[in-house]
């Protein structure tokens, strides 16, 4: 008996979840924002929590260590190329090894090109060794009110300064639109 019950609980989870709203394999998504993420590190990010355990030898991050930051958003590769946003959030190191270290990131784009304007919210995580790395997206404000989909995001470039590493990285999100 309480097999059968478990079955048809399984397939009613089954029949709902066919259900739900979202994209298929081919859909296609509502808008594709291509964009640059310039981080300036040692100037736009603040630690502010300690690592719970030290670096792994070879690594700069310990366990735990968690940062907080606000970069901005442009339309290329340049720092001086149009800007069209921030994205401010937190990451927290989750995994560290002397091969990667593994960062949850959750943070919020703030995107306005002059036509599309809102916020996307996104999370997952990275190891930033690694790339592509991938974020969902879970929802937004404006014009990306109930979004979902996901941005991909790849390695550009890093250039010292004086205030410590300039790193460029280039994204392109894949956003849905309920309608």
């Amino acid at each position: 008996m309480a097999l059968r019950k478990l079955l048809c609980v399984a397939l009613f989870v089954i029949a709902s979840a066919s259900l739900a709203p979202g994209g298929t394999a081919n859909e296609a998504p509502s808008v594709v924002l291509k964009f640059y993420l310039q981080q300036q590190f040692g100037v736009n990010e603040l630690g502010m929590v300690p690592a719970a355990r030290s670096p792994v030898q070879g690594t700069n991050t310990g366990f735990g260590q968690e940062v907080v930051y606000e970069f901005t958003v442009t339309t290329g590769k340049s720092p001086q190329s149009k800007v069209l946003g921030y994205v401010r959030g937190t990451a927290i190191v989750v995994n560290n090894t002397a091969a990667s270290t593994t960062f949850f990131v959750q943070n919020v784009i703030h995107y306005d090109n002059g036509n599309v304007r809102g916020t996307l919210s996104q999370q997952g995580e990275s190891i930033f060794s690694s790339v592509p790395w991938e974020y969902a997206i879970t929802g937004g404000t404006g014009v990306f009110r109930n979004a979902y989909g996901f941005n991909v995001g790849r390695f550009i470039s890093s250039t010292p300064t004086p205030n410590g590493n300039l790193i460029t990285t280039y994204y392109e999100a894949s956003v849905f639109l309920d309608r």
